[in-house]
């Protein structure tokens, strides 16, 4: 037989519990649910936790407080790389920072990092594009200013260092940062777009870039910037490049606001001399001491002129016009003491020749004579000072009066001459 079974008895019991077990299962659902998204949110907040513990750090008031760089670079990374802190201009504001503290010390950090100060300047960029509000803008103001210093003075460390191209780079970057200085902070310690553009050029021409150092150079030029070697330089250039009368014309520019600029002067007067145009350069200087009779460099030009086309007479008499119009004129005095140490030269060459001893004894008085000539424009020159203090200038004028007062007989003098060329070369 049989046996009939209740089913709803029989299953009664299990439908409770199933359905009992289905409500702790909802339940426990709605709590994961509710955990994961309390866990999402963590995770969210969790990056900009990281750029504000960096903050923390950084801004530490404690003067004892350890401020752990590399952990600071790791949570400011991580930060670049969640998007939720992607683009955020606290973000790049602190990461700016960050990379700026690795710049400026000399650690292993800082190898590992060996372009930080680039990457600070970028985040810098960033900060600047985000940024709407200004909420950041004190901090980032803070950073510009440091930033642009250490910038500026690897540049130039690069460019001591001949590698030209990263000090381009540097100097390139430096420049974009200027203009987000508006209140000119920058030129407090010495950063300006001129003095950039100056040092840009220099590492173009060192670079051998000529295209390059003439942009710049015409940059400065149209900014009027007061250093009449800007004008040389680019007519350097010109003549590299064999262009004679864009060089003669730069240094026409350049002489028009610096008339009493010797080195333009003399750079035209050597590509007169080049181009065999000597009589030409005389009568441009013949014409301009008529038009100003008591300026000395002209005078001076002219005596070079002559010394190098041999008409040595004409060259001393304009020599001694110019000091008679400026008895400051360092190198007039000095080549005038070259004029007479050179006097001396045939002297020697015809004493060399001689065996008669009256003839030697006349020769050799008439040689010192000419020293002695030559010593009195040299101890002026002394009075009056090397120009610019230059060491090595200042040896070598000390080093030509001690061979002079030897051959002087002036044992006193070439001795005290000797302990003060030892007292420059010591220092």
């Amino acid at each position: 037989m049989i046996a009939r079974i209740n089913f709803e008895k029989s299953l009664a019991p299990y439908l409770v519990i199933t359905t009992s077990n289905m409500k702790k299962v909802i339940l426990n659902l709605k709590f994961l649910l509710a955990l994961g998204i309390f866990m999402l949110s963590i995770g969210l907040k969790a990056q900009p936790s990281k750029v504000e513990e960096v903050r923390m750090v950084l801004e530490d008031a404690d003067p004892n407080a350890v401020k752990d760089i590399r952990v600071c670079k790791r949570l400011i990374d991580a930060a670049l790389e969640h998007p939720k802190t992607a683009n955020d201009p606290k973000m790049w504001v602190y990461r700016a920072a960050v990379y700026f503290e690795i710049s400026r010390k000399l650690d292993d950090l800082n190898k590992e990092t060996p372009d930080a100060i680039r990457v600070a300047a970028d985040a810098l960029f960033k900060c600047s594009e985000t940024d709407l509000k200004g909420k950041w803008k004190e901090q980032f103001d803070f950073y510009l200013l440091n930033i642009a210093n250490v910038l500026f003075n690897a540049a130039v460390s690069d460019y001591q260092a001949k590698n030209y191209e990263r000090a381009l780079d540097y100097y390139q970057i430096t420049l974009r940062l200027i203009p987000l200085d508006p209140k000119g902070d920058l030129k407090t310690i010495n950063i300006s777009e001129d003095l950039v553009y100056q040092y840009t050029y220099y590492a173009a021409m060192a670079k051998g870039d000529n295209a390059l150092t003439k942009t710049y150079i015409n940059k400065l030029i149209a900014h009027k910037f007061n250093d009449p070697k800007i004008y040389s330089a680019k007519a350097k250039i010109c003549l590299d490049e064999a262009d004679t009368a864009m060089a003669l014309s730069t240094l026409d520019e350049g002489r028009a606001i610096f008339k009493e600029d010797k080195d333009l002067l003399f750079m035209k007067i050597d590509i007169f001399i080049k181009q065999g145009q000597t009589a030409k350069l005389l009568t441009e200087l013949n014409t301009a001491i008529a038009l100003d009779e008591q300026n000395a460099i002209l005078y001076f030009a002219r005596a070079t002129t002559y010394e190098k086309i041999g008409k040595l007479d004409s060259a001393e008499l304009d020599y001694k016009a110019s000091i008679i119009h400026n008895p400051e004129y360092y190198d007039a005095f000095f080549n005038l003491g070259v004029f007479q140490v050179n006097k001396a030269r045939p002297l020697i060459e015809q004493l060399q020749k001689t065996y008669k001893k009256m003839e030697q004894d006349a020769l050799e008085q008439k040689i010192k004579l000419e020293y002695k000539h030559a010593l009195e424009f040299f101890e002026r020159c002394w009075e009056i000072g090397v120009p610019n203090k230059d060491k090595k200038e200042s040896y070598d004028l000390i080093e030509s009066m001690q061979r002079l007062y030897k051959n002087t007989d002036n044992a006193a003098k070439e001795a005290e001459m000797k302990a003060l060329k030892e007292t420059i070369f010591s220092n």
